[in-house]
């Protein structure tokens, strides 16, 4: 009864009561990278391609369950109002090298198709920084993606 008083009465802002839904963290990596293909006007066949092939790796999804992510991620990315949606929950609950993981994806995606725009790089620079990740390891990363593992 005290917790659905404090519910009732908390001086907490609405967004952070969003930030709180639970939605499994697969489909906020995958909204995130969805993101990413979209900041730069274009999404490239390639781009989608590689967003499939880095949550099919992550995940070890079935190309059905796959196809479903992708589907519900493309719906809430339109949905989504900020990338705090989206990171909130990750910074949260993932420990560090699973959040490096995701940027070293977000690179992945970003130079499939052979090259990284500059709204791609400023989006990843960003959601590196909501998910704490140091610039050097952001900049390792993209390293390891572009110059070869």
């Amino acid at each position: 009864m005290i917790t659905s008083l404090k519910k009732l009465f908390s001086t907490e802002p609405a967004v952070t009561r969003v930030l709180e839904t639970k939605e499994p963290l697969e489909l906020a990596t995958a909204a995130l990278l969805l993101e990413l293909a979209r900041s730069d006007f274009s999404e490239s066949d390639q781009e989608v391609e590689a967003i499939k092939h880095v949550l099919q790796r992550r995940f070890g999804l079935q190309d059905e369950a796959l196809n479903a992510l992708v589907e519900d991620a493309t719906r809430r990315a339109d949905t989504a109002v900020s990338l705090h949606e989206f990171t909130h929950r990750l910074n949260r609950e993932l420990p560090e090298d699973d959040k490096l993981h995701i940027v070293e994806m977000l690179w992945r995606v970003s130079h499939a198709d052979g090259r990284i725009d500059k709204h791609e790089e400023h989006l990843i620079q960003r959601i590196a920084g909501l998910l704490h990740i140091s610039d050097r390891d952001r900049v390792r990363l993209k390293l390891k993606v572009v110059v070869g593992d």
